[in-house]
């Protein structure tokens, strides 16, 4: 199924630096400098890099291999990558997936006040609570997206920042997963998000 196997126009809000920065508060897990480059480069390739496991484990077995493809209109202003796999959520057939999508700001203030435009973003877009998430990156939160979310009934996210870094992990079905996948979903996405981290740095 096409929907869940092209990365076309699987773009997330923002992450070409278009999106314009507001004033909301940003939690962050310790003081930082704001200045400067940031401690990341842009990933080209994040195929290599996500382990899916955790979510394979938690969630559905995989469908096919990942897939990846570079992101960021404007590589001035950020630039990175993004890596999709399908997952079998349902039955046999590819009815869900999980994105990966990391980024590089061009400097720390930037990523801050890109990452406080998200959380402003998902406490309009989210379907229940907008979850902090300590001990994660820099600031990370996850939110259930109901917002455009069409043509999953699960929309799952998690927005992690860490130095002049942002990524979102995905997790999309077409049928709607039942708590127990969505319970474990949540701790499996932030485990996919802490192993990357450090293999991004230079």
């Amino acid at each position: 199924m096409l929907v869940l196997v092209a990365l076309a126009g699987c773009s997330i809000g923002g992450e070409d630096g278009k999106g314009t920065a507001q004033a909301a508060g940003t939690p962050s897990a310790s003081a930082e400098p704001t200045h400067g480059t940031g401690d990341y480069r842009p990933p080209t390739d994040l195929c290599s890099n996500v382990d899916f496991g955790p979510l394979t484990a938690a969630v559905a077995p995989r469908a096919g291999s990942p897939k990846g493809e570079k992101t960021g209109s404007d590589p001035a202003t950020a630039s990175g990558a993004a890596c999709l796999q399908g997952f079998k959520t349902a039955g046999t057939k590819t009815d869900g997936r999980s994105i990966v999508y990391c980024s590089a700001w061009k400097n720390v203030a930037i990523a801050i006040k890109q990452h406080s435009y998200r959380l402003s973003s998902a406490r309009r877009e989210a379907k229940g609570p907008v979850v902090p998430v300590p001990g994660l990156g820099r600031a990370a939160f996850r939110y259930e997206n109901v917002k455009d979310s069409a043509p999953f009934a699960t929309d799952l996210r998690l927005m992690v920042r860490d130095s002049n870094l942002e990524c979102e992990v995905q997790v999309q079905s077409l049928n709607l997963l039942t708590g127990q996948q969505i319970k474990a979903a949540w701790p499996a996405m932030a485990e996919t998000a802490r192993a990357l981290l450090p293999k991004l740095r230079p």
